[in-house]
Parts: C-alpha cells; structure tokens; sequence
C-alpha cells in the first residue's frame, strides 16, 4: 500500500468524527450558503496539515480546544483574505472612476487649485495654516487651538473666510 493511501485512510476516520463540531463552529462566522463550501476547502487544509505535521501526532485529535483552534484560525483566515478581495475589488473600482475622469473634471479641479492658491495668496501665513489644519487634514476647531495656542478658532476661521470672499469678490478671474 502506497503512503497516500494509508495516509488518507488513517485520516478519514479522524476527520469524519469531527465534521459536526467543525460546522458548529464554522456556523458562527459564515453564512449558511457559504457554509459547505468553507467546509469543503477546510477538509482541505485539515488534511494538509495533518499530512505534513501532525501525523505522528494523533492524539492532538482528540483535544477539542486544539481543533477548535485551528478551525477557528482557518475561519478567521479566511475572512481576511475575503475583506482585503473586497478592499481590492473597491480600489480597483475607485482607480477606474477617476482615470474616467472627463476633461471638464479636471479642469474644474486646476480652477479651484487655483482659486485656492489666490484665496490663501491673501491671508496671512497663519490664518492660511488655520485654514488648512481644518479644511485640508480635518482638524477639529479644539485640536488647532491646542496646537496653535489660539482662542475662538471658528470666530478666526469666519472672519478669514470673509476677508477671502472679498478679495475673490474684487479680483479678475479671467486668467482662470
């Protein structure tokens, strides 16, 4: 008798015994449509693992808390690899729209870089950090006070968009 057969047959035994527990725990993580085909490709890997490592080791088994690891291990695997095809499949998606971008897009885009230019041209080089900090990285209103050691950051943030919708106001925008 070859090596294969003997080591499936010494397997299935094994294996056969704990299919109820592993779907139980299988159940919690997937859906029951997913649930036989999760199955199927962890008999897979079981049997792998128990040809390449824990053959001379059968009594490992027998200990529950052991195979309930690894199923819970492969479970958890398994998902991860479904969340980064998911987070793949969503960049791909996202680096699509934007390479169909239409020239008007981006175009509409060099204008308000270059309004934003102009607009942060006019304030001081403070009142411009301010106006990043809470536009540009999200900042809260408190985050920039701490940082900057100000007071009334919104009151600040107002009167500095004011002061830019009065120089945009007076400014010719022809060259845009």
């Amino acid at each position: 008798m070859n090596q294969a057969a003997y080591t499936n047959r010494a397997f299935e035994p094994i294996f056969t015994s704990q299919v109820p527990f592993f779907k139980r725990i299988i159940a919690k993580y997937f859906s029951a449509d997913e649930q036989a085909d999760v199955l199927q490709e962890f008999s897979i890997h079981f049997f792998l693992l128990y040809e390449k490592k824990y053959q001379a080791h059968a009594e490992l088994f027998d200990s529950k808390a052991w195979l309930r690891t690894i199923v819970t291990h492969y479970c958890i695997s398994l998902l991860r690899k479904k969340k980064a095809q998911k987070n793949a499949v969503w960049e791909n998606t996202i680096n699509t729209a934007i390479l169909r971008a239409s020239e008007s897009e981006v175009a509409r885009e060099h204008e308000l870089i270059s309004l934003m230019s102009l607009a942060l041209g006019c304030v001081t080089k403070q009142e411009a950090l301010i106006l990043k900090m809470k536009y540009m990285y999200q900042k809260s209103s408190k985050e920039i006070e701490q940082r900057l050691g100000l007071q009334y950051v919104d009151v600040q943030i107002n009167r500095i968009k004011l002061k830019i919708r009065k120089k945009l106001a007076t400014t010719d925008h022809s060259w845009l």
